[in-house]
């Protein structure tokens, strides 16, 4: 990861990039082993279960985060980033953790994320949804 504000936005981008190309090995990279993941549909510990929560997930949905807002700590250590997330359901999946979708919905929603960083890594993510629940524009 680069040092300065700019640097961390560039390798945050990155991430969300990996992410919205369902590139599990590049963005799983930027997981610690040991990350503790809170997140609306799930709390999860560990690389391993976050990833295959989003292999469940990227099996029902496609999911992209666009980059709202960004502010990352002058050292590196912590990044608050304002998401736009579109979810589009590939086939039913009636038990989702966060409500039931059928295949062609889609859902929107705004959040605020908290990143913390250790050596090159997320060792905490946080995240809280800003928009109405029903996917209305915030």
């Amino acid at each position: 990861m680069n040092n300065g504000a700019a640097g961390l936005r560039s390798w945050f981008e990155n991430y969300l990039a990996a992410f919205n190309r369902a590139d599990f090995p590049a963005f799983g990279d930027y997981y610690d082993p040991d990350i503790i993941f809170h997140g609306q549909a799930a709390r999860l510990v560990g690389r391993d279960a976050v990833l295959a929560f989003y292999h469940e997930v990227h099996s029902h949905l496609q999911e992209r985060i666009e980059l709202l807002g960004f502010v990352g700590a002058p050292d590196g250590s912590r990044i608050a980033a304002e998401l736009h997330t579109t979810l589009l359901a590939l086939r039913d999946w009636p038990d989702m953790p966060t409500g039931a979708m059928r295949a062609g919905d889609a859902r929107m929603r705004v959040s605020f994320a908290m990143y913390d960083i250790a050596d090159g890594r997320f060792t905490r993510i946080r995240t809280a949804r800003f928009s109405p629940p029903d996917g209305q524009a915030a």
